[in-house]
């Protein structure tokens, strides 16, 4: 539930931007409707570094509600401005606005998470000693020691046994224990 309202904060966020959106431009014209984008836009992107140095649940959780709604109500005021680049060829730059978003989404994604430290979805013969040390990463040498990380090792060796056919193929996946399930 707590995932979803991200999503679903698009049903009042977006017309929420749209509104804000045409009084600004009624009362200050284009200017308006530009610092309106820009202050969304902050907003949320003020929003999303709180969000990344939040300490608890709920701080986390209201954070990420107010990015939504930021980043939510900028897309909905992007739409009003969209019109102002080409009357003529409407359709298309509203289409490269929309084809815009989805592949700045995807390069966001290879960019942040194609490092080492996040990629070990690789198929190679260390993969599996990646995936430990992934793993293992999470916890101080005192956890350790009280043996509180020996579950994310069991469920480092069961995702590296479940990858898959390919995996299998290539060598890179083994069974963890005698290969029964009674051992995870």
């Amino acid at each position: 539930m707590i995932a979803a309202s991200f999503g679903m904060a698009n049903f009042f966020a977006r017309p929420i931007g749209g509104y804000a959106y045409n009084v600004s431009a009624r009362f200050f014209g284009m200017r308006g409707r530009l610092w309106t984008l820009w202050i969304l836009q902050t907003s949320g992107a003020l929003f999303c570094v709180w969000l990344g140095r939040a300490t608890s649940l709920l701080v986390a959780i209201l954070a990420m509600m107010l990015f939504s709604i930021g980043v939510q109500a900028a897309c909905g005021a992007i739409f009003g401005i969209v019109p102002f680049v080409s009357h003529r060829s409407l359709g298309i730059i509203l289409g490269l606005t929309g084809a815009g978003r989805n592949f700045g989404s995807g390069l966001t994604q290879l960019i942040f998470f194609s490092s080492p430290r996040f990629h070990i979805a690789d198929v190679t013969k260390n993969n599996q000693r990646k995936s430990i040390i992934y793993y293992e990463a999470e916890w101080t040498a005192e956890e350790k020691l009280q043996g509180l990380h020996e579950g994310s090792l069991k469920f480092a060796e069961n995702s590296i046994s479940e990858r898959g056919r390919k995996a299998a193929l290539d060598g890179a996946s083994t069974s963890p224990g005698n290969g029964n399930r009674a051992d995870v």
